[in-house]
């Protein structure tokens, strides 16, 4: 059984491509460790996957640390629970710039997805590198940033989801009355590679604490357009089969909602931190 493969860069910035990897061999301890260097290093790595199993996907999961059970979407179920179904199909979205639930105490530090039916078409995901934005700012704006906090709240996509009609206000109000806010850094470092990291999305991150609101607008606005500048960014065309992980802690990612009506079935899991890894 092999746990060697190859990894091949997809930008300047972020990505890799996991080659001659053995499907087998991600239960081994060498491989795991080897996935997770090669995505400390590339922040974003592409498995090409068609036969990955269920408990296969668990095993890198586990590695990484805590598989959720996710609250609001079905999952596989019978010991799978951990691994989340996301469907179009089901009214499923993500086609918005976010750190995945940003707006917990301890949010995840790893997310994968495993894709299942694509689109002829469309449907790709990209990443933008949240530590190569924090080190191409100015030395005045990092010095600025040191020691601000920002708030980050469930509330706002969901406001926006029941303006668009997507949601019920029966839904709109079981969201608000979980009360899920956390206040986090604008600036992170991050625990194994030691890099620093802007940490804020405009889905999730509502204003800077302790600014006027216009100060704060107007630095948001600028973090926002700044992070979003295509020489930070990777993008991803699918195929079926196509295991993706990114780390949660470093990259914020948007899943294009252009393919309608066709349908775009991801299995994905979110990972909360081992002690190990802070």
């Amino acid at each position: 059984m092999s746990s060697t493969f190859t990894v091949l860069p997809l930008g300047p910035h972020l990505g890799g491509e996991v080659v001659d990897l053995d499907l087998s061999s991600v239960v081994l301890p060498q491989t795991l460790e080897a996935l997770e260097a090669a995505l400390i290093k590339h922040e974003v790595i592409v498995l090409h996957a068609p036969g990955l199993k269920p408990e296969q996907h668990l095993a890198i999961a586990r590695y990484f640390g805590e598989p959720e059970v996710h609250t609001f979407y079905p999952n596989l179920g019978n010991g799978f629970e951990e691994i989340t179904v996301i469907d179009s199909k089901l009214g499923d979205r993500a086609d918005m710039w976010h750190h995945d639930e940003s707006f917990l105490p301890h949010p995840p530090v790893v997310t994968m997805t495993h894709a299942q039916i694509l689109p002829p078409t469309g449907g790709d995901t990209c990443w933008v590198s949240m530590t190569t934005a924090y080190e191409a700012l100015s030395e005045r704006m990092k010095h600025y940033l040191e020691g601000l906090s920002a708030w980050h709240d469930m509330n706002a996509p969901i406001t926006a989801a029941l303006r668009q009609n997507v949601v019920t206000h029966e839904r709109y109000l079981e969201v608000v009355s979980m009360n899920r806010r956390h206040l986090h850094p604008l600036v992170i470092r991050h625990p194994i590679s030691g890099r620093q990291a802007l940490y804020l999305s405009p889905t999730y991150t509502t204003h800077i604490e302790g600014l006027a609101s216009a100060e704060s607008e107007a630095v948001l606005a600028y973090l926002h357009a700044h992070c979003q500048h295509v020489q930070f960014g990777f993008r991803h065309r699918w195929t079926v089969g196509d295991m993706v992980l990114w780390d949660n802690r470093s990259v914020l990612h948007n899943a294009i909602l252009d393919y309608k009506p066709h349908q775009r079935r991801m299995q994905r899991t979110s990972v909360f931190a081992h002690a190990r890894h802070g």
